[in-house]
């Protein structure tokens, strides 16, 4: 699912739709906040007027909004609606009031402040997380000066951003700041990523991340990705085979995993009249992300006579970076050697820093064209 995000100066209008505001202004019975067309419908969601007929104009959503400064999430239903009359749709459906336990919560919010949208949901909205970036704010002052440019000015009100530009706006704001619920965040991400495949210490560091509790969704969600990228990955190492078969460095490949999941390695390839196993593990992130290795992987590894791991990374849509590390033989004798359990516990998987390993030089795989056959 693309990001939706972006960055909206508000003005005195927009700002009425917080009750307190609305009665201090006078500025007139808006009661919304305008989503800009050129953004919210023509980068976000073109289809979205030709889905009017089955969502209707009235579309509800879950709005979480943060801020100003460091006030922590507060979660309620609103509308993004268009009636005839608009120009543009609005987040609407009735006044936010202060929290319970947060009286003034808003009140020194000013027209020419910031928010940051972020929008989910398919084919329509859904979800609505905002942040509130208030000049008065000490806590958002290093925030409003560095994102205010975003947006060039004259009838320009709103732009689209990306948590990469969020977090280069963010460096040096404490990570209790809720900037960091929707900015790019690698260390989350690492974190998520090697929870999400049974890693104690990914676990330890999420919960150390007060800014972003994980949810079951969240973290079901980055256990498909990374089945996601698993697949993806070997589909791509099959191409690099397939081109180093085609160059006489391979003289045959069995794609293992793809007829049998529970293969404890997922490629079987003969080099120079020996069988070579590879076992394949991916991810969008950076090289140095720790891999896992299952014990009957690790076991496998242990007793064949070579048995190679590849690191792919940097999985996009373009293709993806790899490194191989070959014939991890010894070290994976070394870890079964070290561990020790009681009668009746057995370890499932272990998480290895890729540093421990000694890697080959790094190679870029390009996904092939549509057109070009197996």
């Amino acid at each position: 699912m693309p990001d939706r995000i972006a960055v909206k100066r508000l003005t005195a209008s927009d700002l009425t739709l917080f009750e307190s505001l609305f009665r201090k202004l006078n500025v007139g019975n808006q009661k919304s906040i305008n989503l800009s067309a050129d953004v919210f419908v023509e980068a976000f969601y073109p289809t979205l007027p030709d889905l009017t007929g089955t969502l209707g104009d009235v579309i509800p959503v879950s709005l979480t909004i943060f801020g100003p400064g460091a006030a922590p999430a507060y979660t309620l239903s609103r509308a993004v609606t268009k009636r005839e009359a608009y120009k543009n749709w609005r987040l609407n459906g009735e006044f936010v009031r202060d929290p319970d336990g947060e009286p003034g919560r808003f009140d020194n919010m000013a027209a020419g402040d910031l928010a940051v949208f972020d929008f989910s949901g398919e084919p329509g909205p859904q979800k609505l997380a905002l942040l509130l970036i208030s000049a008065n704010s000490a806590s958002d002052a290093q925030l409003f000066a560095r994102l205010s440019p975003v947006i060039s000015g004259a009838r320009k009100t709103m732009a689209q951003v990306s948590r990469s530009q969020l977090a280069a706006a963010a460096v040096g704001v404490p990570e209790t700041h809720p900037i960091w619920v929707l900015a790019a965040d690698p260390d989350y991400d690492a974190a998520l990523e090697d929870a999400a495949l049974g890693g104690a210490e990914g676990a330890k560091k999420l919960a150390a991340k007060k800014t972003k509790v994980v949810s079951a969704a969240t973290l079901a969600a980055a256990k498909a990705s990374a089945e996601k990228n698993g697949r993806d990955g070997e589909a791509l190492a099959y191409v690099h085979l397939k081109t180093m078969k085609a160059a006489g460095h391979v003289s045959s490949i069995e794609w293992t995993s793809d007829v049998n999941a529970v293969s404890p390695f997922d490629f079987l390839t003969v080099v120079d009249g020996k069988i070579v196993k590879i076992d394949a593990k991916s991810t969008t992130g950076e090289f140095g992300r720790a891999l896992h290795m299952s014990a009957a992987e690790l076991a496998e590894a242990a007793s064949s006579d070579r048995y190679d791991l590849w690191r792919l990374y940097d999985l996009d849509e373009d293709g993806a970076l790899l490194r191989v590390a070959e014939n991890i033989g010894a070290t994976a004798k070394e870890i079964l050697a070290g561990i020790s359990l009681p009668a009746g516990v057995t370890v499932d998987s272990v998480s290895i820093d890729p540093a421990i390993l000694k890697w080959g030089d790094e190679i870029a795989i390009d996904r092939p064209e549509e057109s070009e056959g197996d």
